[in-house]
Parts: C-alpha cells; sequence; structure tokens
C-alpha cells in the first residue's frame, strides 16, 4: 500500500482545500451549498487536526493550539461566518506546513550525524570477508574498509594507505592521509584505497556512538530563555482564552450588544491564543546554533551549554595537550656516576606505568626494549612522579618537589626546561630535560578571544614557574599559575569562579582525564581534541572535535549570536502578539486576518531563528579582518 509523506499529504489536502474553498467564493450556488463546500475545506483541510485534538482533550485534557483552530472554525459556521472558519483553517495549516520545513531544515545539521550508524561491517575473518553488525565486533578484530565507506569502528590501520574525509567529526574539509599504524575514527570516509584496520573500541565506545549520546543527550538540556518562554507559554494560552470569553458573552450580555460582533472579536483573540510559534522559535534558534557549531567541529552537550558561553568573561586553558602538542622531546641528557644511555634506561624502567605525556616521551626517547618482569614494584606521587624496584635498587623519576620530599638535591639550573630527576637509592643521578612545543593554533587562539572581547585568559600548568612564563610570553598571556598539582588546579579555578561578578561566566579548557573534575567545575568545560578519555568527555559541556583551541572564540562568538536571536525573537513575540491581540480585540482585525498574521509572524521569528545558524556578527569579521590585516 502506497503510503504518503505527510508533508505532501498535508500539501495535497491544502491544495485540494483551496480550490474548494475559491468555488465556495466565486461560484453562485445556493447558500446551504456554500456552507457545505466551506465545511467540506475545514474538513479536508483539519480532519487529522480535529481527531488529534479531540482525542488528546479527551484522553490527556490537552489545551493546545488545534483545539483553539477547531473551536473557532466551529462557531465561526455557527454565526453564518463559514468562508472566514474556512480562511482561518487553511491558514493555519499553510503557516504550520512552511513553520515545519523550516524546522526540519535547522534539524539537518544535527540529524547528519544519525547518517555516521553503520548498519554493517566487513570483518575479515580466517582471510575472508564477512559482513557483520557493528555490535557484534570485538576489540582486537580487524576490519576492511572499501574506497567510499565510512569507517564504523574506532582503530589502527594495519594495512593499506588513503585519504580520509573527517569533515562529518570535526568540520574540515581537508583530506587525511592514514597509512599502516595510523589511528582512525569512526565517522570517517575512505577516500581512496582498501584499508584493513584494527579495532580499538567496540561499537558502544565508538566516537560515532558518543556523538549520537551526546546529540540525544543536548536535546533534554533547555537553556533558561527556554524554560522561561515555556512558562509564560503556560499561562498565555488561558489567559488569552478568558479574555475572548469575556469578549466574546460577558461583554455583549452585560452591554446590551450584538452578541455575532463580539463573537467574531473573540475568535480573533482565539486564533491568537496559540504561542506555539515563539515557543518553537526560540527552541529553534538554539537548534540553529547547535547545527551551525557541529559543521564547525563543535558539539555543545544542550542549548544551556549555549546560554552560558554565551556570557563568558574569562578563559582558563590547561597548557600540556590544549595550547602545546604534549608531545614532550628530550633535548638534554645529564648523569651523575653512570653512563647516560643507563640514566636514560632507568628513567624510561620508572616512567612505563605512568600515562603522563612526559612519561611516554622518556619511554620512546630510550629506544629499547623494557623488560617488565625486572620490575618487582611501582609507586606513583600524583603530579609529582613515580618511583620502582629494579635489580635490588629503587628508582625515582620525578620533580624537583618530589626530590626536596625525599631529601635528594637534584641540579635545577636550566629552567627554561621541563626537568624529570632521577634517583637511585635516594641518591642523586641524574636529570632529563625536556621541551614541549606550541600547537600551531595556540596563538591564534589567545589572540582571537582578545578580539572578541575576552581579556582575562588564564594558564595552569604543572611546569616550572620559568617554563610557564616561557609559555604564557609566547602566546601573550599575562596570568598563569605554575607548579600546580592536580588539587592546586582545583583551588585555583575555585578562586577565580569565587571572584567573578554575577552573571559572568568562566570557560576551562583542557584535554587530560585528570582534568575531568576541573571541566565539571567551571561554568563551561570545553574538550579539546575531540574524545580523548570517556572521564573527560563526560565531564566537558562542550567539545571541540579537532586540536584547534581557536575554535573556543568561535563557539562563543556563535553561542552569543544565538543569545541575541534569542532575545530578538521573545521581543518580536511580545510585541507582534501584543499589537494583533488589540487589533483583535477592538475588531480591527478579522479571523481571517488575525489568523493571517499569526501565521506570517510564526515565518518571521522562524526565519530569524535561522540566523543563528551562522556567525556573521560583528564580532567574527572583526576576528576574521584582524588576521588578514596580520597576514598582510
Amino acid at each position: 500500500m502506497l503510503t504518503l509523506p505527510p508533508d505532501l499529504l498535508v500539501s495535497i489536502c491544502i491544495i485540494v482545500a483551496a480550490l474548494f474553498y475559491a468555488a465556495g467564493l466565486f461560484i453562485p450556488v445556493a447558500p446551504w451549498l456554500k456552507t457545505f463546500i466551506f465545511a467540506s475545506c475545514v474538513v479536508i483541510t483539519g480532519y487529522d487536526i480535529l481527531i488529534d485534538t479531540v482525542t488528546k482533550l479527551i484522553r490527556e485534557s490537552e489545551f493546545n493550539a488545534g483545539l483553539l483552530i477547531v473551536i473557532t472554525a466551529a462557531v465561526a459556521f455557527a454565526i453564518d461566518k463559514g468562508a472566514e472558519g474556512a480562511a482561518v483553517m487553511l491558514i493555519f495549516r499553510l503557516g504550520e506546513l512552511a513553520c515545519n520545513k523550516l524546522v526540519r531544515r535547522s534539524a539537518n545539521d544535527i540529524e547528519r550525524f544519525m547518517d555516521l550508524r553503520p548498519e554493517a561491517v566487513n570483518a575479515v575473518i580466517n582471510g575472508a570477508i564477512v559482513q557483520m553488525a557493528p555490535g557484534k565486533i570485538n576489540v582486537g578484530d580487524v576490519i576492511s574498509v572499501s574506497p567510499g565507506e565510512r569507517i564504523a569502528l574506532d582503530g589502527v590501520v594495519i594495512s593499506g594507505e588513503s585519504e580520509l574525509d573527517t569533515s562529518a567529526l570535526n568540520g574540515k574539509a581537508a583530506q587525511l592521509s592514514v597509512t599502516a599504524g595510523s589511528k582512525v575514527l569512526s565517522g570517517s570516509v575512505n577516500l581512496k584505497d582498501a584499508l584493513n584496520i584494527r579495532v580499538t573500541s567496540d561499537f558502544d565506545n565508538s566516537t560515532v556512538s558518543q556523538i549520537l549520546e551526546l546529540v540525544k543527550e543536548a536535546e533534554n538540556r533547555k537553556a533558561a530563555p527556554e524554560k522561561k518562554i515555556g512558562k509564560i507559554a503556560r499561562l498565555y494560552t488561558p489567559a488569552v482564552a478568558a479574555a475572548a470569553l469575556i469578549i466574546g458573552i460577558l461583554v455583549p450580555v452585560i452591554g446590551g450588544m450584538p452578541i455575532n460582533l463580539w463573537l467574531q472579536r473573540a475568535l480573533g483573540l482565539l486564533v491568537l491564543a496559540s504561542p506555539a510559534a515563539y515557543v518553537i522559535s526560540v527552541s529553534l534558534t538554539y537548534f540553529a546554533g547547535s547545527g551551525g557549531a557541529s559543521k564547525k567541529g563543535i558539539i555543545f552537550k544542550g542549548a544551556d551549554v549555549i546560554d552560558t558561553i554565551s556570557r563568558t568573561t574569562s578563559v582558563v586553558f590547561d597548557k600540556t595537550g590544549t595550547l602545546t602538542d604534549g608531545i614532550y622531546r628530550v633535548v638534554d641528557v645529564s648523569a651523575l656516576g653512570l653512563p647516560e644511555n643507563r640514566l636514560l634506561m632507568l628513567a624510561a624502567y620508572a616512567e612505563l606505568f605512568s600515562d603522563h605525556p612526559i612519561a611516554r616521551s622518556i619511554v620512546a626517547a630510550a629506544d629499547i626494549m623494557l623488560d617488565i618482569t625486572k620490575v618487582s614494584d611501582f609507586r606513583e606521587y600524583p603530579g609529582k612522579g613515580t618511583e620502582i624496584e629494579i635489580g635490588g635498587n629503587s628508582v625515582t623519576a620525578g620533580n624537583a618537589l618530589l626530590m626536596e620530599e625525599l631529601g635528594v638535591r637534584p641540579d635545577i639550573s636550566q629552567v627554561e626546561y621541563s626537568a624529570v630527576y632521577i634517583a637511585v637509592n635516594r641518591q642523586y643521578a641524574g636529570r632529563i630535560l625536556l621541551r614541549d612545543t606550541l600547537k600551531p593554533d595556540s596563538v591564534k587562539a589567545v589572540k582571537d578571544l582578545h578580539i572578541i572581547g575576552i581579556d582575562r585568559i588564564v594558564l595552569f600548568t604543572g611546569d616550572k614557574k620559568e617554563v610557564a612564563a616561557d609559555v604564557a610570553g609566547q602566546l601573550g598571556i599575562k596570568e598563569f599559575y605554575a607548579e600546580c598539582l592536580p588539587e592546586d588546579k582545583f583551588s585555583r579555578l575555585k578562586g577565580l569562579l569565587d571572584m567573578q561578578l554575577k552573571g559572568d561566566k568562566l570557560i576551562f579548557a583542557g584535554n587530560g582525564a585528570d582534568d575531568a573534575p576541573i571541566l565539571k567545575m567551571a561554568d563551561v568545560g570545553i574538550a579539546v581534541g575531540g574524545f580523548t578519555s570517556n572521564e573527560t568527555t563526560d565531564a566537558a559541556d562542550m567539545i571541540i572535535m579537532t586540536d584547534e583551541a581557536s575554535k573556543i572564540a568561535t563557539a562563543v562568538t556563535l553561542a552569543r549570536n544565538t543569545d541575541k536571536v534569542v532575545r530578538q525573537n521573545i521581543m518580536l513575540a511580545i510585541g507582534l502578539k501584543s499589537l494583533i491581540l488589540l487589533l483583535a480585540a477592538f475588531g480591527l482585525a478579522s479571523m481571517w486576518m488575525a489568523a493571517l498574521a499569526d501565521a506570517v509572524f510564526a515565518l518571521i521569528v522562524m526565519m530569524n531563528a535561522k540566523r543563528a545558524f551562522g556567525i556573521k556578527g560583528r564580532d567574527i569579521r572583526e576576528i576574521r579582518q584582524h588576521n588578514n590585516d596580520d597576514e598582510d
């Protein structure tokens, strides 16, 4: 059986009903037949509204916009105004159809994430390709991805070379080259040659699944203006309906005036009693803002995040991995009483079980196969260092603070580098100097924030003061806090939050698992660099899918623009609705004129809501102009 799409069916009904309406207006027929034609117009156009409203009224006692239109049309026929009753229904359905199309268009940029969900995966089993559901693929399995296919699961390329389109994840049109050993994310599209990929996360924990969960979560998080407009809407409809009752019945009865005239005015009010247009327009504005952000690789976890981030006055950055690449490079090894390569090897063993970027860099710099069985004990001093037992000796690797606690006196010269000091049996044995490098985007990130008016930018780092001062100087950041342990960052951020003026909001941007508590504490926590860890993703309010911290300025600008459009729509709603209500109450707007005005008003605020999709406001123009000037 052929089933028509809902919008197409409504469109056909409107066209047929419009033909009936034109026939009723222009073809000379008997009055009873004219009434029948107009009634047919109402039934053809609004039969589904009638069924839906009556059902909801009986089952849920719900008093909605559809019921108001049905009552208006029925009363219009009762007072011999069938033509106007039919016009009201036609205009209502036309406006509803246009608004639905606007909503769906705005939804496309969020719903496109749903297209990332794969239906089947080509698993490589004993050399053969077997199609399987993504949920049945385990970590460690191998999948094959042909050119033109979307990668279904996160993994590492084990054979093949190709180019990937990652624009669905991060909004960047640039292609990513991958080869054996490259990490790949689900949702990317393989463009050239076939790839074999070893899966590193099951489907429930893949990048695509995490994005889908965020989209679902965002739908349930409302902004303060949405909540306020919802409360107003619940009072608005019964208030206008009560006013219509007073004008249509009490006024003519008490004043001894013609009831038909006042009923017509009351019906005009009923047509305007639905708050749906401006309620939807506010939600649509936030929806459009989220859609615009998603195209740029920015994911807001809800409308409340957009509302909060629009009032940002301060941004706090964690240094390592957010503004720097997080890949430390060993620049010097200085040993005391043993060969340098021996010191580096002992340090690598000491750091073997740590996830800190410095620890991973030292292990990589040792460039030897480490035998885990040689390590008999491992102790971690959070934010300070590690200690192991190996070959009957204790080996400690850590910062100057740890050495001081253990009574070791290290050489702390060359303070411009990050240093890891090594002690063997609590005796100083040498040091390893490392340097982290700024990401190419970091200077732009700070500059763009200044351009859009965020002057307070703060840097947190666990590095020593001299290293922090060097990095802050390169970035143009005046306020920084060095040698911060995780608990220090927490207390520092709390202090910054306590100092804020009422209404001002603070962003914290980081990407490490140890940043999770601080991300959660900030007014807006931003995870930079995609799904770096489950802890970070869960704690963050906003995720930037690329390593570009400059997108924070983009997000703030987009949020401000969204907030501006929301306020415009609320003012438009109050102003235009009030004007039309007054005209209807004084008999200056007939039923069909009120319906037309209401439909046009709904389209105006919804088309205005679409403006939240872009960031073409003054702030972003200033950023672009400033950057162009620098290039010149």
